[in-house]
């Protein structure tokens, strides 16, 4: 079995990271300053950062287990993502409380922590659907080796599609109240393994198969230079023209849109000649920042809106973005130094002393301890 990880990856999980962060940056400005069409268009191209993070998963499993599965396949992986994520759903039950202008009662606490944990109604919801396809590639994995991508990646992005076409284009229905309704529309669109099924597909055949993907890539270079830029377009029609109500990754564009960017990362990582460090620790340290930013963020509005009056939002959004994601980044590097702390905000990777051993991307491989 080969543990050994390229470059690639480093910089495709850093740029997940980064553009997750964007998101949230961009929704946290939108609340300070008034919403409009700008920051809407720009948050429709950062929303990649979630498909990003289940392609990656998918395909570090099938590049590294192309054999058998260990014996401790699911348990290595879940000790380092049930902890985090329930401690993070608990920290963001108290923030629940307070934007929904509630008292702080311990039955409200325990209600918003009830439903982050249990319904993922916090960001930290990614892992839930990162443990369904762990779960997935453990009882297909010798199954996923006899079927062809020929037939599973186009049968997955139809049903792929048509699921979330389904609550893209359904207005919610059948239930007590509109509330209730709406609630359940809502998280029943992603949390469910089936509405990120194609990326799952994708990244395993893109695995399997790493050798090939790469020459592809390079075989069509103008295409993929190009097909961000095509696919970005129903994106942003589909929200601008008023056609879909949602403005996420759950979009029915992003089955096209997140592919582009992930094969576009993939050939440029292969013309670079070094990775800037600022890649690899990002890289690194990726999974507390995701869990971690959207708390500091919202620290961040508090403090900042006594003097956000005469502050242009081309300005608080630089800000917000570059104050948090270093925040996050120094709380998930210190609180990791403590015995317990990978079990709060999520493991450390370190990738970033052997990337400075080597000398070009073409050669540098480095050990890969987590997904």
């Amino acid at each position: 079995m080969d543990k050994k990880l390229s470059f690639e990856i480093l910089l495709l999980r850093c740029v997940g990271c980064l553009f997750v962060v964007m998101v949230h940056a961009l929704i946290f400005t939108g609340r300070i300053h008034e919403q409009n069409a700008l920051l809407s268009g720009t948050r429709l191209i950062f929303n990649v950062g979630t498909p990003v993070f289940i392609f990656i998963t998918e395909f570090l499993i099938a590049k590294n287990y192309k054999g058998s599965l260990p014996t401790h396949f699911i348990s290595k992986r879940i000790k380092y993502l049930i902890p985090p994520y329930i401690v993070m759903a608990i920290i963001g039950s108290i923030y629940k409380v307070h934007e929904s202008n509630e008292p702080f009662t311990t039955q409200n606490i325990l209600t918003a922590a009830f439903r982050n944990i249990f319904m993922a109604d916090y960001n930290g919801y990614f892992i839930l659907i990162i443990i369904q396809f762990i779960l997935i590639h453990y009882l297909f994995h010798n199954k996923l080796k006899k079927w062809p991508a020929k037939v599973v990646l186009p049968v997955s992005f139809a049903i792929n599609f048509a699921y979330l076409a389904f609550f893209n284009f359904v207005p919610p229905f059948g239930f007590g109240s509109d509330s209730i309704a709406e609630y359940i529309w809502y998280y029943t669109s992603w949390l469910p393994f089936i509405g990120w099924a194609f990326y799952f597909a994708l990244g395993y055949y893109c695995g399997k198969h790493y050798d090939r993907f790469i020459e592809v890539l390079n075989r069509n270079k103008r295409i993929v230079l190009v097909l961000p830029f095509i696919t970005v377009i129903p994106v942003l029609a589909l929200k601008f023209f008023d056609l879909s109500p949602v403005s996420s990754s759950k979009g029915i564009g992003y089955l096209l849109f997140a592919p582009s960017i992930i094969f576009l990362i993939f050939y440029l990582s292969n013309q670079i000649k070094k990775v800037p460090d600022f890649v690899v620790s990002i890289s690194d340290h990726s999974f507390g920042i995701y869990l971690t930013h959207s708390v500091f963020m919202r620290v961040f509005v508090i403090l900042y809106l006594p003097f956000s009056v005469n502050v242009s939002q081309f300005i608080t959004l630089p800000l917000i973005y570059v104050t948090c994601l270093s925040v996050a980044w120094v709380a998930t590097k210190y609180i990791n130094k403590v015995p317990f702390g990978k079990f709060i905000v999520g493991p450390v990777r370190n990738n970033l002393k052997a990337v400075k051993s080597e000398k070009t991307i073409q050669s540098a491989y480095v050990a890969e301890r987590q997904i």
